[in-house]
């Protein structure tokens, strides 16, 4: 029996890593979430799922969040936001929170930690996205620019921490609602678009690998084939993307989330 625990279950990757981990009767999840009234209407009767165990609370709540990822072999880092929100934080807080969350742990005299698997984007990284266009990535990187500031800055904290923690860092390419059609992991290339389901499997894929070869790696998952729809609603997030970046007010009319408040860098 392997055990996982998931931290934003209620987002696009965190429903498709619990679809790919409930194939198998074998794997116990532990999802986290800030809503359980939201996640049980995403999937009605999950809290029925022997398999399924719901912790609800915040990033904050350390105690909370050591428990829900004590003796679990992988944690999913994908708290994440669509849009490209001003002043963006969200994976530098839950960065803190897991690592705060490890420390007590080791505290405990926790003896075994669980590897981490962090959501990020391809764009931070010009090797993996050699096939793309130089203007149509700059115009990516701008459109998500603050979504992307926010993943570096949390990716520097992991990585200073790499004499204690493991980390693997997925890095797709473009991100679509689509069926599982079969994925491929990569350490040189992103190819774009990608479903959640087949990101969700390579993730998964990524977290049962016994030895250390993605230790503190930069991993893409690919779409086997052709055939993955297209992602149009991708297009509408570059869009409002660029007027976050330029217009940064315009948020709190057009944004997804409430706006949050300005932050020193953490």
């Amino acid at each position: 029996m392997c055990r996982y625990a998931i931290l934003g279950a209620t987002g696009n990757t965190g429903q498709a890593l619990l679809n790919v981990l409930l194939q198998s009767p074998d794997n116990q999840i532990h999802a986290y979430c800030r809503s359980a009234s939201k996640l049980n209407q995403l999937r009605p009767g999950i809290a029925q799922n022997r398999q399924v165990s719901v912790w609800e609370g915040s990033l904050q709540d350390v105690s909370l969040l050591s428990e829900c990822i004590r003796g679990t072999r992988a944690v999913f880092m994908v708290v994440a936001i669509p849009d490209n929100m001003p002043h963006c934080t969200i994976a530098q807080d839950c960065t803190n929170a897991v690592l705060n969350a490890l420390k007590k742990l080791q505290t405990e005299g926790c003896q075994s930690l669980p590897k981490l698997i962090v959501l990020s984007s391809a764009s931070l990284e010009d090797s993996l996205c050699a096939d793309v266009p130089p203007l149509i990535h700059r115009v990516l990187n701008i459109a998500a620019g603050n979504l992307y500031s926010d993943l570096a800055k949390a990716e520097k904290v992991l990585r200073a921490e790499g004499h204690w923690v493991s980390t693997t860092f997925v890095k797709p390419g473009g991100l679509v609602h689509d069926v599982q059609r079969g994925h491929t992991l990569s350490t040189t290339t992103a190819k774009t678009p990608v479903s959640f389901l087949d990101v969700a499997a390579g993730m998964v894929e990524i977290a049962n690998v016994d030895d250390k070869r993605y230790d503190m790696t930069n991993v893409s998952v690919n779409a086997i084939g052709d055939g993955t729809a297209f992602p149009w609603k991708g297009v509408y997030y570059v869009m409002t993307g660029l007027l976050f970046h330029f217009f940064p007010w315009t948020y709190k009319y057009f944004g997804d989330c409430p706006m949050p408040k300005p932050k020193k860098d953490l």
